[in-house]
């Protein structure tokens, strides 16, 4: 059975995982098939650069792989620093660097910066670990977590919540394409919209972890 506390905080990490969904389905459209959030796959392609002797290529994208730890570690470093308020506080950074992002016509540096401080808002939705801008972890928990029923190992949906956050980062994905289909790089402002949203919200909510 999930606590109250367990399934708000599942609702708020699928909201934030659809906020990483729409940056990162944006970037990757205007990049042209790089990513803004997931980083597993950009480290593939960078190898693949590598092995067929692409250095340049393999550089750009080892660019967006440094961006992305430096901003987790910012996005740490801000967490700490807020203490019992670290969720608002993590997510008005994230709209700062959104915001860079938009007015820079949709930028990659600040994006994935943005992308990587997002992780430190939320890690936990009391006792279940959740993933925001990568969802394999997410996957495989859920996997897991249906094989224990199938066997009759655990009871309850804990495992099926765990899908909670995969479906918001795939809503929040087909929202990002259809809006860049749309209006380009213009789009970037509906995530700015949506942090800003997320960030009042945790503004006035007590913290989940």
């Amino acid at each position: 059975m999930t606590r109250p506390v367990e399934t708000s905080g599942l609702v708020l990490a699928g909201l934030l995982a659809a906020l990483a969904g729409a940056v990162d389905a944006i970037g990757y459209l205007h990049l042209g098939g790089l990513f803004i959030s997931f980083m597993s796959g950009n480290s593939t392609q960078m190898a693949a650069a590598i092995g067929q002797g692409d250095l340049a290529g393999a550089g750009s994208i080892a660019k967006l792989i440094v961006l992305f730890v430096a901003g987790a570690a910012g996005g740490q470093i801000v967490a700490n620093f807020a203490g019992a308020r670290h969720l608002a506080w993590v997510l008005v950074t994230v709209v700062v660097l959104l915001v860079a992002a938009a007015a820079l016509r949709a930028a990659p540096e600040p994006m994935v910066l943005a992308m990587g401080a997002l992780n430190a808002s939320l890690r936990r939705a009391g006792n279940i670990p959740v993933s925001l801008t990568f969802v394999t972890g997410v996957l495989v928990r859920f996997a897991q977590g249906l094989g224990d029923f199938l066997t009759r190992r655990a009871t309850g949906p804990v495992w099926l919540l765990q899908a909670v956050p995969w479906v918001g980062l795939i809503a929040g994905a087909i929202l990002g394409a259809v809006a860049y289909g749309r209006v380009g790089e213009t789009a970037l402002w509906l995530p700015v919209i949506m942090a800003g949203l997320l960030a009042a919200y945790a503004a006035t909510m007590p913290e989940t972890e």
